[in-house]
């Protein structure tokens, strides 16, 4: 396998990530994009000890392998990583490094296999994922959700690291990263990362958040974090919420259409006269096409009614004698 590559970069409110197993071979390269933010954020949706049989499969796989040197354990590895690299865009880097690690460790036999490919980097990661969600969350608590407190990120930052009783989790540790400079398109330069591991990638867009003081907020449906990107006053997030396929923000926008319904008494008298009209064209009282008329003239004087030119008594009357 040849040398492989990982980048990521952020641009004009995207996040982008570029690889190859190949970099002589520029077929190979692909490149997908998100919002900014949604990496971190499925990550931390991500339930990752549902993957803990995949990552026990691929530690037995290395230890028969250190035992026996039998290349037909490496396939074990290879597949469920390559499996594990289509749940989240973070384990494509795992994937790819593993999979040189693979080849490398061919080349002599497995000899130095135990080294080459250190099991416990593997039987660690959902612990590692799990705590470091753990680490973000109380960040996003302490230091960036824009409703927990009226002062500056700058002195909830201060206390985050300075609090003598902050124990558990410990605060996030930020780590020096490959960064470079690049020309990405014609008219776009950005900081790019070379990732060596999942926790650099964590690291390059947790200190986004921060060195952006990200606004955050807890979604009123589903009470998981969003980030706040346009009026301030968002109260649900885009996550799909059902298998309809709507989004807390759907769901949310609904829930307050009936919050509003239930208070409002004009709409209550109109909604109540249609029932009734309803059930007429079920018994056969009346046409459908009756009803249709009808619903069309009642949503005209409703509107008179919402604007203030008739009262609710005037509405109310004139719904009882149509």
């Amino acid at each position: 396998m040849s040398e492989y590559m990982f980048k990521t970069y952020i641009a004009n409110g995207r996040e982008y990530f570029i690889y190859s197993d190949d970099v002589s071979d520029d077929r190979f390269t692909q490149k997908i994009d998100f919002p900014f933010s949604e990496s971190l954020f499925s990550l931390l949706d991500l339930d990752i000890w549902k993957r803990e049989p995949q990552i026990k499969k691929i530690d037995r796989a290395l230890l028969n392998l250190y035992r026996t040197r039998d290349a037909r354990y490496t396939e074990d590895v290879f597949f469920t990583l390559q499996g594990l690299s289509d749940v989240h865009i973070f384990f494509k880097l795992l994937f790819l490094d593993w999979s040189k690690r693979l080849n490398e460790a061919e080349k002599d036999n497995f000899a130095h296999a135990s080294d080459m490919l250190p099991h416990k980097a593997i039987a660690h990661i959902p612990s590692n994922i799990d705590y470091a969600q753990k680490q973000i969350k109380d960040l996003l608590e302490r230091v960036l959700d824009m409703d927990a407190s009226k002062r500056s990120v700058a002195s909830r930052l201060y206390d985050y690291y300075k609090d003598p009783y902050h124990v558990d989790p410990r605060p996030f540790e930020f780590q020096p990263l490959t960064v470079s400079f690049e020309m990405i398109d014609r008219s776009t330069y950005a900081e790019v990362l070379y990732p060596k591991s999942i926790y650099d990638l964590i690291d390059y867009y947790l200190r986004e958040w921060v060195r952006r003081e990200q606004k955050m907020r807890v979604c009123k449906n589903c009470g998981k974090y969003f980030a706040i990107t346009g009026r301030t006053n968002a109260e649900y997030c885009d996550r799909v919420f059902d298998s309809k396929g709507r989004t807390c923000k759907d769901v949310g926008a609904i829930a307050k259409w009936t919050r509003e319904k239930d208070t409002d008494d004009v709409f209550k008298a109109y909604r109540r006269e249609y029932k009734k009209r309803f059930a007429w064209t079920k018994s056969g009282k009346i046409l459908p096409e009756e009803l249709y008329a009808w619903g069309e003239r009642a949503r005209e004087k409703k509107a008179e009614c919402d604007s203030g030119k008739i009262s609710l008594e005037e509405y109310v009357d004139w719904l009882k004698e149509s």
